[in-house]
């Protein structure tokens, strides 16, 4: 199954200090080896497990590969679409698994806490679109979601036009005037009754699958700038707020098409966003100022419960320390200096951060394209309150 944000934030928050979660994320992109790529990435970390990890955490987390690598091989079945498997489990009872049609690199890792970094990446850069496609006479509506494109069942709008009206249709739409003799103003007047009808009705039927489905934006596409803008008129004020993008097609274009120029409007709107944030940060990064920018910094505004949103780079890794118990992160500290305690070490530093700022109900934004200025920092943090 599919991974939606409330099972995403409780499947973040868990930990297990006795026996660590692995962590499984195995790309399943044809025409790749998954099997031999599973097998010797389970080679890799049993031989970590064995410097790691004392023999009773050993023993456990053995039975957890066991289960994993028997899983692969007799039960799995790759689902129609699925790229993506990501897996989590504990000996202690945890087993999650789901399926996503988007690739990633696969890895294992091995920690107390659930490594869900990856997932949190991608439900940010793949949010859940509405996209409705509309003419003056026809609308078909989409759900986008993790590059799954699928046209919303029994929602297929289709005015009335008389026919000798339809033919005409876009000649008297683009020079606003009838021509080809069809008779005086009356039947203009008619055309415009029957479109604004349609782009009313459609509006309306958005609207309440909008909330129904729970969509986070909505892209709109159409032949006509002039029938898009007219069916902007007609939308409410809360899907105009959401409205995030336009393109131009027709309704009676293939799907790949559609879901092509969909995604086209998506990224190019997710990276305008992107810069905003970064100019944005870069702008409140002053003496006292209510942005930092730099891993010594962030960690510092984790620390004292200032970050508002914490930005960064979707590849930064970091190696460092920290202490479950105060929730202390480092990337030098060998003890902790709340309770003394000898500092664990990971490789997975931004995980934890990123966990860290959930907990403080802050918002995460990573960065998926190259920014020069903020590419030498790789991590930054818009904060709540200053220290002055």
């Amino acid at each position: 199954m599919t991974i939606d944000r409330q099972q995403l934030d409780h499947l973040t928050a868990y930990k297990n200090m006795d026996n660590p979660v692995i962590s499984l994320y195995l790309n399943l992109t044809p025409p790749r080896n998954v099997s031999a790529e599973l097998n010797s990435m389970l080679h890799k970390v049993r031989m970590e497990i064995a410097e790691q990890f004392g023999k009773k955490q050993r023993k456990a987390l053995d039975r957890v590969l066991e289960s994993i690598e028997q899983h692969f091989r007799e039960n799995y079945d790759r689902p129609s679409g699925c790229r993506l498997v990501a897996l989590f489990a504990d000996a202690d009872g945890l087993w999650q698994e789901h399926t996503l049609p988007v690739a990633m690199p696969s890895q294992i890792v091995v920690e107390p806490d659930t490594y869900t970094r990856p997932l949190i990446m991608l439900l940010e850069e793949f949010s859940h679109y509405c996209v409705l496609v509309c003419d003056s006479r026809k609308a078909r509506i989409f759900s986008l979601y993790l590059e799954d494109f699928e046209e919303e069942p029994d929602i297929y709008l289709e005015d009335n036009v008389p026919d000798r009206v339809r033919v005409n249709r876009s000649r008297t739409i683009a020079g606003g005037n009838v021509q080809g003799g069809l008779g005086d103003e009356n039947i203009r007047h008619h055309i415009e009754d029957h479109i604004q009808h349609h782009l009313k009705n459609t509006a309306a039927r958005v609207f309440r699958m909008f909330r129904q489905k729970n969509f986070h934006r909505l892209i709109l596409g159409g032949p006509e700038n002039k029938i898009r803008q007219q069916f902007k008129n007609h939308l409410h004020s809360y899907l105009r707020r959401r409205l995030v993008g336009e393109f131009k097609v027709s309704p009676n274009d293939r799907d790949e098409v559609l879901r092509q120029k969909a995604l086209e409007t998506v990224h190019a709107w997710e990276r305008e966003q992107e810069k905003a944030l970064i100019a944005e940060l870069f702008e409140k990064n002053w003496a006292n100022g209510l942005g930092v920018l730099g891993i010594e910094p962030v960690l510092d505004a984790l620390k004292m419960g200032q970050v508002h949103t914490l930005v960064i780079e979707k590849d930064f890794r970091q190696n460092g320390t920290l202490c479950h118990q105060d929730r202390i992160l480092s990337t030098y500290l060998a003890t902790c200096p709340l309770c003394g305690r000898t500092m664990e070490k990971t490789e997975n530093l931004a995980n934890y951060m990123v966990k860290e700022a959930l907990a403080q109900d802050a918002e995460i934004r990573h960065i998926f394209t190259e920014h020069e200025d903020f590419g030498h920092y790789k991590v930054g943090a818009l904060l709540r309150f200053t220290l002055a």
